[in-house]
């Protein structure tokens, strides 16, 4: 049976409008905090399968989202290859050394094992009809943080290409491990693709992410993989026919008229601004988001934001913002 994330973005079914949101698991919610309070750090969530289990299906068992993603994070891979990792209390990672990026896979995948086993869990636990999608940072993403360069042009031009290469072929390990434990849906993150200029873009972006999606299609026909070059502007469109993946997930920067009369026939995702659910407005959510639906009418369109939620965000704008969409579900035909 599909689940309707998988019909969207798989078959191009139009009008279905399933709805999850990134980091929909995650601070704004009390049951999340509480589980923080009485652990260790984010990694000792992360890397507890108990407890990733719990926080991922927090969401769906508080909103009944359509869909569940893992609670893990981008910097497993770099942590897999021998990368410190601390998250006191954000994210910090260690010196970098060009040698990790030839560790092994099975290094990388044993001590990653946390994640698969949480994936496991989850899956048995989830409703069949929900998707359960695992994710990954993209290759310049990994890079941009395991280096601490968010500037390409001061990158060595061989070194640099080589060392996103091998990035690539660990994300598509990392990736190819979670659809096995039970994802039926994965996400590439290049959150900082934005500040790749036109000279990088290619070589640091579009290509390694071509890979990605051409292995994983060919190791798994049947798993959606979606793909968010976040903040590239006008360059989503040149993205989406290079990279073809089966779904786009858009950020916020350019026109929703301009995505549908360049990118309509495309499957889609987001583009919905994290800040208009950080005051529980019921008049700002609705503008938001009921023009975005209708916009999107007769299309493959999957609901979600242009970024993650925000940690401030109250509970009930979430709460009202998934109320919206089902609603406005029964009103559109052929949505089920």
């Amino acid at each position: 049976m599909r689940t309707l994330l998988q019909r969207t973005i798989k078959d191009k079914e139009a009008n279905l409008y399933p709805i999850w949101l990134m980091r929909q698991a995650g601070r704004y919610m009390p049951e999340y905090m509480a589980i923080k309070k009485a652990s260790k750090g984010f990694l000792d969530m992360a890397l507890d399968p108990k407890k990733a289990t719990e926080i991922t299906l927090q969401p769906i068992k508080e909103f009944d989202m359509d869909a569940a993603i893992i609670f893990s994070d981008i910097l497993v891979i770099p942590y897999g290859i021998g990368q410190s990792l601390d998250y006191t209390p954000g994210p910090k990672l260690g010196t970098f050394d060009r040698t990790m990026l030839d560790t092994n896979y099975k290094t990388m995948i044993d001590k990653c094992q946390p994640v698969y086993d949480a994936i496991k869990s989850t899956r048995q636990e989830l409703d069949k009809d929900k998707s359960l999608i695992g994710f990954a940072g993209a290759p310049w993403t990994l890079y941009r943080y395991m280096t601490g360069n968010n500037d390409a042009s001061k990158l060595d031009p061989f070194d640099g290409i080589e060392d996103i290469q091998k990035l690539t072929n660990l994300v598509i390990e990392h990736l190819s491990k979670q659809i096995e434990a039970g994802c039926d849906t994965v996400q590439i993150f290049d959150s900082w693709a934005g500040d790749l200029g036109d000279d990088h873009l290619i070589d640091y972006c579009f290509d390694p992410i071509a890979k990605i999606v051409e292995t994983i299609r060919e190791r798994h026909p049947d798993v959606g993989i979606i793909a968010f070059p976040r903040l590239i502007g006008n360059e989503i469109k040149n993205f989406s026919i290079w990279t073809d993946p089966d779904c786009t997930s858009l950020s916020d920067d350019i026109p929703i008229s301009w995505i549908i009369k360049r990118m309509g026939h495309l499957s889609l995702q987001g583009g919905l601004p994290p800040d208009m659910l950080l005051e529980y407005s019921k008049e700002k959510i609705m503008y938001k988001t009921v023009p975005m639906l209708r916009q999107m009418k007769d299309m493959a369109y999957v609901v979600n934001l242009a970024h993650g939620v925000q940690k401030e965000t109250p509970v009930e704008s979430v709460r009202f913002l998934v109320d919206i969409v089902k609603r406005n579900r029964k009103v559109i035909p052929n949505a089920t």
